[in-house]
């Protein structure tokens, strides 16, 4: 017989979450951000100053309460494989879903149910509205990551509301006792079990990972998401209201649409703005063109995160609710005025000079390089 911390430390290597810097707010410069390093219950990852993720492999325990966090989705959540939760939902009449140490039934179980990203969850809820949908807490209280049962609810709850703005009547309930579950014992058989299923998952995600084509979408969830919620509004909205279409508020929005004032520059229309360069998901581009260039936005890659609005110097950018269906594509938000550099006659000039930055900056130095006559 195996103790269960013992079985929780072997399948629990294959168990950590992984973290794609290209995709984190912070790898890209805006040290506000501490999602991830909040939310860990067991205090398992730290962000040091200039940006750097930090692991503690033998304090993590795999719940995924991270990657739920994230608002940029950059880390991959351990054990959840969401097209094995969308296959629980196959002919029942209701579903319920447990974590790996939930003693009851369950239709489909995931290392922690806080591992669950809400889009993933409002995914489901849309595509099945008409199954209720049970979350088993019975665990958290005896588990050592007990205190995610409200980050939990709260996640369902975000969920639920998401669905219903699109006319999904989504029904979300926990269930769970108060006491803590008892702590079970396995046996030989059943923990070698457990550790060459856990062990054969790991291995098929990493396969599949670099098998896959390395220009993977920004957003994991978001393409399924934004498929479920326009074939939902086709349905329930099948023509746009006077009114208008259905909108996302901006409070605790998964994305948003944004406004740009006549204080936008472009930075001085330099060949990446600072809002182009913060954003993690490419939502904000800078389109070219021989009359000049256009700032542009796609909501639907946008994550809401904020990193655009603390990064722009002259505070241009105000957010407002974007569209639930988010499908107006790439949308111009600003056109700014560039004259071609008179120098390298391809990047775009700024300052009076009639020069782009590295230009200047190169023949600075060549001036500079150059001997006393």
């Amino acid at each position: 017989m195996f103790p269960r911390r013992v079985v929780d430390a072997v399948v629990g290597e294959a168990l950590l979450p992984s973290l794609r810097t290209a995709r984190c707010v912070r790898w890209r410069g805006d040290r506000a951000c501490r999602a991830c390093e909040l939310a860990c219950p067991q205090q398992a990852l730290w962000l040091d100053p200039l940006g750097a993720w930090h692991l503690d492999e033998s304090a993590c325990d795999g719940c995924g309460a991270c990657a739920s966090a994230c608002p940029s989705q950059a880390i991959d959540a351990p054990g959840v494989d969401v097209n094995a939760l969308q296959r629980a939902w196959r002919g029942a009449g209701r579903v319920t879903l447990g974590c790996a140490r939930c003693d009851g039934h369950a239709d489909a179980r995931v290392p922690c149910l806080a591992g669950i990203h809400p889009e993933a969850l409002a995914t489901l809820l849309l595509r099945h509205p008409d199954t209720p949908v049970v979350l088993d807490l019975s665990s958290c209280q005896g588990c050592a990551s007990g205190a995610l049962r409200p980050v939990i609810e709260a996640q369902a709850r975000q969920a639920r509301d998401y669905a219903r703005l699109a006319g999904a009547l989504a029904d979300v309930r926990v269930s769970g006792r108060a006491e803590a579950a008892p702590a079970r014992a396995m046996d030989r058989r059943a923990f070698f079990r457990l550790a060459r299923e856990r062990t054969t998952r790991f291995v098929a995600e990493r396969l599949a990972e670099d098998g896959a084509a390395v220009a993977s979408v920004s957003l994991p969830h978001r393409p399924a998401l934004l498929d479920a919620v326009r074939a939902r509004l086709a349905v329930t909205h099948p023509t746009v209201a006077p009114a208008g279409p259905v909108m996302l508020p901006v409070a605790a929005a998964w994305y948003v649409d944004w406004d740009v004032s006549d204080a936008c520059d472009g930075c001085a229309t330099e060949t990446r703005a600072r809002c182009v360069v913060a954003c993690p998901n490419g939502a904000w581009r800078v389109a070219r063109s021989q009359g000049g260039a256009a700032l542009t936005h796609d909501a639907a890659s946008c994550s809401g995160c904020g990193a655009c609005e603390r990064a722009c110097p002259r505070s241009a950018l105000s957010a407002r609710p974007a569209a639930l269906a988010a499908d107006a594509g790439r949308r111009s938000k600003r056109t700014l005025a560039a004259g071609v550099c008179r120098s390298c006659r391809q990047a775009p000039a700024r300052g009076p000079d009639g020069l782009c930055r590295h230009c200047r900056t190169r023949l600075a130095l060549a001036e500079r390089m150059r001997p006393n006559a």
